[in-house]
């Protein structure tokens, strides 16, 4: 294949990477596949083996890349690497387009009432999928155990002085700068893991610091 017709590569996010260290993952990320060696990519970024060596070293220890195989080349064996998923999701997504994109079909298709079943639905797979973790407990234990959870999948949880359960980081932010339904999403995962009601009482949608959860 021509190169001169390959389509350019989008850029990653930097981040904390460096130029070079991008450079090379965009390299990678046209030849996922395939897999680059060190010279193969140092070739194609007009830079010295040695210096994409190091940008590999690196990335590798943070996961990035990986080795894809180990080609013969009449000699000492070259490694092939290519991206992990870890890399791939350094590149541009756009999966808040896609979930508004649904929601707003749901909603136009099966009305309020669909769209509530299904945000429902959605929380109670997440119930199911953490069940075994909540078996057993009560109260302030369970209560511990639901802050825990939610602190893994990305909302930065906390329990405050009075109970109340504080999310720092929407982890729909963008999503729900179009919607509330991922607000009413979280308060059904919340209800379905707690499984009793409760009150919401901050949002970051409306420009509040945290969002703020009350169980009854």
């Amino acid at each position: 294949m021509d190169e001169s017709l390959t389509p350019p590569m989008p850029m990653p996010a930097g981040g904390r990477l460096s130029e070079p260290r991008l450079k090379v993952l965009r390299e990678l990320l046209g030849h996922r596949a395939t897999g680059r060696t060190a010279d193969e990519l140092a070739a194609a970024l007009e830079v010295s083996r040695n210096a994409v060596q190091q940008q590999l070293t690196a990335l590798e220890g943070d996961g990035l890349v990986e080795v894809l195989e180990l080609r013969s080349t009449g000699g000492r064996p070259s490694r092939a690497y290519t991206l992990t998923e870890a890399g791939m999701e350094l590149f541009p997504r756009h999966y808040a387009q896609l979930a508004g994109s649904l929601l707003r079909h749901v909603r136009s298709t099966f009305g309020e009432e669909g769209l509530e079943r299904l945000l429902s639905r959605m929380a109670s797979e997440l119930g199911e999928a953490v069940r075994p973790r909540l078996e057993g407990k009560e109260g302030e234990a369970r209560l511990r155990e639901v802050v825990a959870i939610l602190d893994e999948l990305g909302y930065g949880a906390f329990l405050d002085a009075h109970g109340r359960v504080n999310a720092v980081n929407c982890v729909f932010h963008q999503l729900a700068r179009t919607t509330d339904a991922v607000c009413r999403y979280d308060t059904a995962v919340l209800r379905t893991l707690l499984g009793s009601d409760l009150d919401h009482l901050a949002c970051m949608r409306d420009g509040r610091p945290a969002c703020v959860f009350s169980p009854r």
